[in-house]
């Protein structure tokens, strides 16, 4: 019934679908960590064999039309789902990278943000709720000075009890830390943008 319910042509789009999923939870997989812990490996795990299982089957579906442009459309998206998951799972720094850029616009309006005066939370202030998927725990926190100025701090993931990494918000060249990532001394390991840098953990600075 389910295949019924589908045409080939309908394919290419179903595979878009599962690729922005599988994509999509590939580069918040920190968050989805520090939200779930344990249970984050079974639900990784899970969307990745469905996303699996779907591209399989739109091929199939797209396999059957007489055309070739719905068959080569869904190749080459369910390479990308599967591949550029793969990829960005393996390579972190491209997984950083790639979703500092996804959501540039969050950012940016971080970085621009008025901070409340006074003693600032250590785990930082909230973020509004259309800014929260930035952030590990919809906050950003100021975890140190650098040339004088606070250094802004948005955490990809939250261990326990405490350390984090994540990005870092710098006015000027970042002074080489190490910064205080709730109790991992991390450092700028990476240039992205705008005054951000990659705050990794001190060890892979040098």
């Amino acid at each position: 019934m389910v295949i019924k319910a589908f045409r080939s042509s309908d394919a290419p789009l179903c595979a878009v679908v599962a690729a922005t999923i599988v994509l999509g939870v590939t580069l918040h997989r920190g968050w989805i960590v520090t939200k779930l812990w344990i249970l984050a490996l079974p639900l990784l795990l899970g969307v990745f064999v469905a996303a699996l299982a779907c591209f399989v089957l739109m091929l199939f579906l797209a396999g059957r039309d007489t055309r070739r442009w719905p068959l080569t459309a869904t190749a080459m998206l369910a390479l990308i789902g599967i591949g550029g998951s793969v990829f960005l799972f393996v390579d972190s720094n491209a997984n950083a990278r790639t979703r500092f850029w996804v959501e540039r616009p969050a950012f940016a309006a971080i970085a621009a943000m008025e901070l409340p005066d006074g003693k600032i939370d250590f785990y930082g202030v909230e973020l509004p709720p259309h800014l929260c998927l930035a952030s590990a725990n919809c906050r950003v926190a100021v975890i140190g000075t650098s040339g004088g100025q606070p250094v802004l701090f948005v955490p990809d993931y939250i261990g326990i009890p405490d350390d984090a990494l994540g990005y870092g918000h710098f006015v000027g060249t970042p002074e080489p830390g190490p910064h205080n990532g709730f109790g991992e001394p991390v450092c700028p390991t990476m240039e992205l943008a705008g005054g951000w840098w990659w705050l990794d953990s001190c060890w892979n600075a040098t």
